[in-house]
């Protein structure tokens, strides 16, 4: 493979772009630095790599005759779950923006979903499309894979993602690589496409 060494030896070479859900973009105010506020569409998170799960479509054993043949299932299992490895911003907008996302999927203070009724539902006319009727606290993750140049190269697309865990902060002074954190999403579909 023709590749810049400056790329095969950078950290960085992927960007992951979580688009927050409805919901978690609200969560604003006035003041800065609150612990509510997010203000943001979407984030972008640096990955040190692009994890795509096991995508199979299992055979069925058929019997036939005195013997048995393997056909098709023609059917998917549900994906396995999407692990993380992001770099944390200056601000750590990227860890509280992910952990505020699972506090309304479940309150540290009540055990309840969207306890602050932060999420607003819908009508049953708007939820009439499919990108409508995914759960409202998912929304998409994309991840881009980038060359040496920072152009995008690669797309895996998660469909209707939202996150499960949010890992520990690696918090350590004696080394001087960047502070770094984990997340696991869990995700309806993956698209991929070559830009």
């Amino acid at each position: 493979m023709n590749q810049a060494p400056l790329n095969k030896n950078r950290q960085d070479k992927f960007i992951l772009v979580l688009n927050l859900p409805d919901g978690i973009k609200n969560i604003v105010d006035n003041i800065t630095r609150n612990t509510n506020r997010i203000d943001a569409n979407s984030l972008e998170i640096s990955i040190a790599g692009a994890v795509t799960p096991t995508i199979s479509i299992p055979e069925k054993t058929v019997p036939y005759g005195a013997q048995t043949i393997k056909v098709s299932s023609h059917t998917r299992p549900a994906y396995e779950s999407l692990n993380l490895d992001f770099k944390i911003d200056n601000e750590f907008k990227n860890y509280w923006a992910i952990y505020k996302w699972l506090d309304i999927i479940n309150d540290i203070k009540t055990g309840n979903f969207n306890e602050d009724d932060i999420i607003k539902y819908k009508s049953a006319q708007e939820l009439s499309s499919p990108s409508q009727q995914l759960p409202i606290y998912s929304s998409n993750l994309t991840v881009f894979g980038l060359d040496e140049y920072e152009n995008r190269k690669i797309q895996w697309d998660y469909i209707g993602a939202f996150p499960t865990k949010l890992a520990e902060i690696k918090w350590n002074y004696a080394i001087s690589e960047e502070i770094t954190s984990s997340a696991t999403f869990e995700f309806t579909r993956i698209e991929a496409k070559l830009i």
